[in-house]
């Protein structure tokens, strides 16, 4: 093994020690070798993570590890990406309160697909107010002719 040094701000290190005192970890280095092969993991295709005992550690940490981004199996709302896109149709209309009454009655408060939905429509209403774009529907005016003769 290479031995490198990283600073880490205080805090950093401070919970990393918790851990360790938790038992999540047998040590900081353990913490800092798993941490990095995980990161590398998700980042890189073909990586193969050298830790000792990494899929143990990465069950006990990482519980949900299988959960896929965007299932919705264990919602009972509407399949999320079709959600974005209707919240994106009414957004592109700028029917804003249309879209928000159809985030409010199809999720609860503080849903983590609410939040991303009531996100992207704040993105679109800041487009609109800024005037980036041409509402849907409305083709971009011709630039006026000049009828003046020399």
């Amino acid at each position: 093994m290479v031995k490198s040094t990283v600073r880490f701000p205080e805090s950093v290190v401070e919970e990393i020690e918790s851990l360790v005192d938790e038992g999540q970890f047998e040590s900081k280095s353990e913490f800092y070798r798993f941490s990095a092969d995980y990161v590398l993991s998700r980042t890189l295709d073909e990586y193969d993570p050298e830790t000792i005992d990494y899929e143990a550690i990465e069950s006990e940490v990482i519980p949900d590890a299988d959960r896929t981004l965007g299932a919705d199996e264990e919602t009972d709302g509407p399949p999320f990406f079709e959600s974005v896109a209707f919240v994106r149709k009414l957004a592109l209309r700028e029917k804003f309160s249309d879209a928000e009454d159809f985030i409010d009655h199809q999720y609860v408060p503080g849903d983590r697909h609410a939040v991303l939905l009531e996100e992207i429509l704040r993105l679109y209403r800041e487009d609109a107010a800024s005037g980036d774009r041409a509402p849907a529907g409305d083709p971009e005016p011709e630039p006026e002719q000049s009828t003046r003769t020399r």
